[in-house]
């Protein structure tokens, strides 16, 4: 038996993971790189191996690093069930279908634009999508089933809705792969479920050099920056991932506004899939903590207040920007990759009133993490601006584990792995990471390399 890493390895994108079983192979996520031109021509090289000889799928979750290759796994010939929790599926549903346009838009952007570079297909279109998902086999939580002949069981991640970390039992053995681990005390979900043993476990390490700012104080540090930014008579301007982080954001301004705070401060959520997002979080109260099924049996509905608008249109996105008076905008993507979000950053990063705020991991290479290192120029369609606008970080926001949180879920196993392979972060992460497992554990712990194949032993 062996484990094939063939995404988020070196990096935190690009999940996909291979189990050879000996009697057949099984794969883990399927996930988008992002982060620049070379995490593009990795998206477009394929998955690094046959995917026919796949029997099965499962995934962790629906964030595109994790998921938004699956369409393109289809189109390439894998014929397989695909396993994960049913809010998972509705999240991939819509996600999908908004990678499949946004593809199609850029692609259309390139051919149009020479100059700017050579035109690259749509990795995948519509169609391949709806084929995705016809593949789904959605289980719940604590239900065995199984997968390619393996017995298989999910446990809740408690990062976003639906997620989930994956234990495998092979031949009287036991593999875990983490997926992204949430943080404990988070809203809306509930906390990361502790597991008790394994032979071998796959561990996320995104923030596996670092702790993140004290989360009982984020909603109170997200509304001094508002109040700072509305005070000098500019916009709040928040790059956030459609899935998770938009729903956090509007459950802590929630607080503020139901006590009047926040009035005649438009919040707008500018981003058509954040919008669906929401409409599925209130779908699936079965992945909700105590605290937020108490809120909505009391009829108050933690993701809309007075004040807040949605935008689908673009014609309601534009007259945003149209706006005198200082308001908030959450929109997608949250690396600022594409999408309504690189509209709003040009008409703000050159106005010092204004605050760009990001509330989530920014990816190497990436614009956001240009911005959020405060690089001064950026370049926006096609024309630099200077970084004039304040830039903020609230990684407290983060739905990713840090160190510290990481260290005390492991330190929940009764029976701990012989072996930890370490992944999904940027190597520094990683390696930090695994030192400190080594030194508090005694574990035989190992950083896998991008496309190494490692035997289970």
């Amino acid at each position: 038996m062996h484990l094939e890493f063939h995404g988020a390895a070196g990096g935190v994108t690009g999940s996909h993971t291979v189990i050879d079983t000996g009697k057949g192979r099984l794969a883990v996520d399927a996930g988008t790189f992002q982060g620049g031109e070379r995490q593009e021509e990795l998206n477009h090289r394929g998955f690094g191996h046959n995917v026919r000889g796949l029997r099965a799928l499962v995934l962790t979750h629906a964030h595109i690093d994790h998921s938004g290759r699956v369409p393109l796994l289809v189109k390439d010939g894998f014929g397989g069930p695909l396993f994960c929790t049913s809010a998972t599926a509705d999240l991939c549903d819509i996600m999908w279908r908004d990678s499949a346009r946004l593809m199609e838009e850029q692609s259309t952007h390139e051919r149009r634009h020479p100059d700017q570079g050579p035109a690259r297909p749509p990795l995948y279109d519509e169609g391949d999508v709806e084929r995705a998902l016809r593949r789904f086999r959605p289980a719940g939580y604590g239900e065995p089933f199984g997968a390619a002949g393996v017995p298989v069981l999910l446990r809740d991640a408690g990062h976003i809705l639906g997620s989930a970390t994956v234990e495998f039992e092979l031949g009287g053995r036991k593999l875990v792969m983490s997926g992204d681990l949430g943080r404990p005390g988070s809203p809306i979900l509930r906390d990361p479920q502790p597991v008790l043993e394994a032979d071998w476990l796959v561990l996320e390490s995104t923030y596996g050099d670092r702790d993140h700012a004290d989360k009982a104080d984020r909603g109170r540090r997200l509304f001094e920056i508002v109040k700072e930014t509305v005070g000098r008579g500019g916009n709040v301007v928040i790059p956030a991932f459609a899935v998770g982080r938009t729903q956090e954001l509007l459950y802590e301004l929630n607080h503020y506004a139901e006590k009047g705070l926040l009035r005649g401060v438009p919040v707008f959520v500018d981003s058509p899939m954040a919008i669906s997002a929401s409409e599925i979080y209130r779908r699936h109260p079965e992945c909700y903590d105590d605290e937020t099924r108490g809120l909505l049996s009391w009829g108050d509905d933690p993701l809309a207040f007075p004040g807040m608008g949605f935008t689908r249109s673009r014609e309601d996105s534009k007259a945003i920007n149209e706006l005198r008076e200082p308001h908030i905008v959450i929109s997608a993507s949250g690396m600022c990759a594409g999408g309504r979000i690189v509209h709003h950053l040009a008409h703000n990063i050159e106005r010092p009133d204004s605050t760009i705020l990001f509330v989530g991991f920014q990816a190497e290479g990436t614009l956001g993490r240009r911005i959020k290192e405060r690089a001064r120029g950026i370049r926006l369609f096609g024309r630099e601006f200077e970084t004039r606008a304040h830039v903020e970080v609230l990684d407290s926001f983060s739905a990713h584990a840090d160190r510290s949180e990481l260290m005390d879920w492991l330190g929940a196993f009764k029976r701990f792995p012989e072996t930890v392979f370490v992944n999904h972060g940027e190597r520094s992460s990683s390696d930090s990471l695994a030192e400190a497992i080594r030194a508090r554990f005694g574990a035989d712990v190992l950083v896998p390399a991008q496309g190494s194949k490692v035997v289970l032993e």
